[in-house]
């Protein structure tokens, strides 16, 4: 999705909460593996990381007056949405992390504008 030249910045962010896994295998593993320093548990710190930091860049091309923290709240917010569909077994928290990251995004970047 970071890639989509279709796409402006704002909508490649949004475009994060298109995705619908049941669980992200990297919590998946953070959570079955309990020693920080398991390769498998590296990898998941590393790649959500390195997610993260795409988010980051991604928000500051759209203009976020404060990438970093946009990216880490976008970041967050597929996180939870993604867990706790997984346990409540439901699909329902991505279209409403979805709809918090549309609000954070207007917040963060209309201040930008003026």
């Amino acid at each position: 999705m970071f890639d989509r030249t279709d796409l402006t910045p704002r909508e490649r962010l949004l475009a994060a909460f298109d995705v619908h896994s049941p669980l992200c295998p990297f919590v998946a593993a953070a959570v079955e593996i309990p020693d920080p320093d398991h390769p498998a548990r590296v990898q998941a710190r590393d790649y959500k990381k390195a997610f993260a930091a795409r988010l980051t860049d991604t928000a500051r091309e759209a203009g976020a007056t404060d990438p970093e923290q946009l990216g880490e709240q976008l970041a967050l917010l597929l996180d939870g949405a993604s867990a706790r569909g997984r346990v409540l077994n439901t699909e329902a928290f991505t279209a409403a992390a979805e709809q918090r990251a549309r609000r954070s995004q207007r917040r963060l970047t209309q201040a930008r504008r003026r």
